[in-house]
């Protein structure tokens, strides 16, 4: 074989061997390519449940017995002051004699006894400011973290106040919780859900299991 079928056997399998390699590559920048153009995968994450929230509108707050309110009457000081609803759902503010509250709003209280003020001839323009210094607690007492009294919270309702109360120890039963209605006549016991609303001055219940 000649020198020349030789070399011309070498140059040809030089020139496969090149364009394979620069097939390879452009192959390899190609499926770059794609991965740069792609969204980059994410994660989905998971929303962690609302906190039971400690506050509410007091616009929207229904006064009843035990809660206490203060009333604050820029144009005579003497006549500010704290007062608690009585359990007949009564207030007494200074000069203005008892006044019923009960199931009103802070915006109510404030309108009403700005008229009584007007009307009884003591203030002849008013301006006074009633709001909500302490609502009535809910009570949970058995087999959580934390026995005691929490602040009420509008519209809660029984698992909420096991959350606020610090969750279930591992003994308790959550199929015999009861609770005891502030407005209970007797003072009796009904047994609940989880899902079951819980009122102001209430008082939950969670038992042990019984195994």
């Amino acid at each position: 074989m000649s020198i020349g079928t030789t070399l011309s056997r070498w140059q040809r399998t030089a020139s496969r061997r090149t364009l394979g390699l620069w097939a390879c590559l452009f192959g390899a920048f190609l499926v770059l390519a794609a991965c740069e153009t792609q969204p980059p995968m994410t994660t989905k994450t998971l929303q962690q449940p609302s906190q039971v929230t400690q506050t509410i509108r007091m616009g929207e707050y229904r006064v009843a017995p035990g809660d206490k309110i203060r009333v604050v009457v820029l144009s005579d000081t003497e006549l500010s002051g704290d007062y608690e609803v009585d359990s007949t759902g009564l207030i007494s503010p200074r000069m203005a004699g008892r006044m019923s509250v009960v199931g009103m709003t802070t915006v109510e209280i404030e309108s009403m006894l700005r008229n009584r003020y007007r009307t009884d001839g003591f203030l002849r323009d008013p301006k006074l400011s009633v709001d909500l210094v302490s609502r009535r607690p809910f009570y949970v007492v058995g087999e959580v973290s934390k026995n005691g009294a929490f602040p009420y919270v509008n519209g809660i309702n029984v698992i909420q106040a096991v959350a606020i109360a610090g969750g279930y120890t591992r003994r308790a039963s959550k199929t015999r919780i009861t609770v005891r209605r502030f407005n209970s006549p007797a003072g009796e016991e009904e047994t609940v859900t989880e899902d079951s609303p819980i009122g102001p001055g209430d008082v939950i219940s969670v038992p042990e299991r019984w195994f």
